[in-house]
Order: C-alpha cells, then sequence, then structure tokens
C-alpha cells in the first residue's frame, strides 16, 4: 500500500479534479462536511492522501491533524499547508498506520474523515483495528465520515473497463468476495489490495462498533458509469451546476448508493 501511493502520489493527487466526473466525488464529501461537521474544532484526516479535505478544513480555521500510510501524500499535503501558509493549522503529520493512532489521547477529535483506509484494509482483524482506533480519539457525539468503493460498483467497472477480468481466476475474489488482493498473485502496477463494502455491510459494521450511522450517500450518485457522456455535457456550464444539483438531491437515497462508485457513511459516536 505505502509503495502504490509514494510511487502513484502525484496520479493520486490530481485523481479527484482529473474531469468532471471525478469531482462528483469531492462535491459530495465537501457537502455532508459542510452539513455535518462542527462550526470548528479539532479533525483528523485519517488516510489524508494529498490534503483535498484537510486544506479546506484549515482554510476555515479548523484544527487538522494529518495521517497517512504515504510519505509523499504527506509530503504533498505538507506542500499545500505551506504554499498557503496554514502550517499553525496542523496539530500533527504522521506517518502511520490506520490501525496505530497511538500519537493521539482519548476523546481527543471533535470530527474525523476516514477516507481510504477502510476500503485498503482486506483483513478483518485491520478493519477492526481502524474503527476502534477511530473511535478511541473521538469525542462522544463527534462526527466521522467514512468513504468505501462500492462491490456492486466494481461488478459494473469490471464489466465496462476490464470484460476480460470476468473468467480471469485471478478476479474471483473481487468478483464474489469484494476482496482484491492483487500482491497474492505478483500483479503489479494497479489498484493495490482493497475491500469493497456493500452499504448495509458497512453501516452494521460501525454500528457494531460504537457508531450510531446519521446518512449515507452515493458520490457519484445517478451518474455512476456515466463518465464520458458527464464529461462532454458539462462543459456547458448551466448543465453542469445543473448535474451537481441533481447529484446532492438524489444522493441519499437508499436505493442507488451502492451502484455508486464510491459511498460515504456519515455517522457519530454513541456517547
Amino acid at each position: 500500500m505505502e509503495k502504490y501511493y509514494d510511487e502513484f502520489a502525484e496520479k493520486e493527487r490530481d485523481r479527484l479534479f482529473k474531469d468532471h466526473y471525478h469531482m462528483l466525488e469531492y462535491i459530495v464529501t465537501i457537502h455532508f462536511i459542510n452539513k455535518y461537521f462542527p462550526k470548528s474544532g479539532k479533525i483528523l484526516d485519517c488516510g489524508c492522501g494529498p490534503g483535498h479535505y484537510a486544506i479546506v478544513l484549515a482554510r476555515r480555521g479548523y484544527s487538522v491533524a494529518l495521517v497517512d500510510i504515504s510519505s509523499k501524500m504527506l509530503d504533498i499535503t505538507l506542500e499545500k499547508f505551506r504554499n498557503e501558509k496554514l502550517e499553525h493549522r496542523i496539530l500533527a503529520a504522521i506517518k502511520t498506520s490506520s490501525t496505530d493512532l497511538r500519537a493521539f489521547s482519548d476523546n481527543y477529535f471533535d470530527a474525523a474523515l476516514c477516507s481510504g483506509p477502510l476500503y485498503h484494509l482486506t483483513k478483518l482483524p485491520n478493519r477492526i483495528k481502524t474503527v476502534r482506533e477511530l473511535r478511541r480519539v473521538m469525542k462522544p457525539g463527534g462526527i466521522l465520515i467514512v468513504t468505501a468503493i462500492s462491490y456492486f460498483s466494481t461488478l459494473g467497472v469490471i464489466l465496462a473497463r476490464y470484460p476480460e477480468k470476468l473468467i480471469d481466476e485471478r478476479y474471483k475474489d473481487p468478483l464474489e468476495k469484494g476482496i482484491w488482493e492483487p500482491s497474492k498473485y505478483n500483479i503489479r502496477g494497479v489498484f493495490p489490495d482493497a475491500y469493497f463494502w456493500k452499504p448495509l455491510e458497512l453501516k452494521t459494521f460501525l454500528e457494531k462498533y460504537g457508531f450510531q450511522t446519521v446518512e449515507m450517500a452515493a458520490c457519484e450518485g445517478i451518474f455512476t458509469h456515466l463518465r464520458e457522456k458527464l464529461n462532454e455535457v458539462a462543459k456547458d456550464r448551466k448543465k453542469w451546476h445543473r448535474i451537481i444539483e441533481l447529484v446532492l438531491m438524489t444522493c441519499n437515497d437508499p436505493t442507488i448508493i451502492g451502484l455508486s462508485e464510491h459511498f460515504l457513511w456519515i455517522g457519530k459516536v454513541i456517547k
């Protein structure tokens, strides 16, 4: 995992803004940050990546702790903070796994983002460690936003982009179990080990370990898998704004959440 994100750090830095379709994930996430995060406080960005959300939070006056397994990702994020002279908003910048947040004391954060770790942990014990650590470092009632990659949508991605993988024995586990472990087969240069979630599975999992579900949402919404067409239509500014309106209006409909490429779970720590 660390090696992948170090190697493809610049690609990940640009991913959410490479086209209009990819921007939907960012827009929907910011929408729910605006909706649920407290007006001020200390925020943990666990799996901060290139710092897209952390820098927005810092601009708004939050104090932010940056955690990532990739030193290159942390470097990119720290550069953003330096460029905007917002280093004073950084509580800590720590290279560590989401399973080990020992650097932070109990009940420390007012809210947290977990934008990648839970879909890169293929082993259940590591997923459990992560959510237990998140709950430990968060204050009672604190808001957590988790990003997941949908198992159901993954099937559509494989059909649309990699149909030969449907009958490749190495892809049996992601197709049937939602577990992608290219490291087992020495497959290089591809998306690293991942766990693809079903929405109700993620909801049940987080509720089991001390969180209460508040809302869930589809990041790409009703336009999932329509990347080329959406990018074409979005060249018209008015149509692009209308697309955003429609996505935000419908993204929390439970009938579409599982089909979106990425989805959000929003919840809070049970007191």
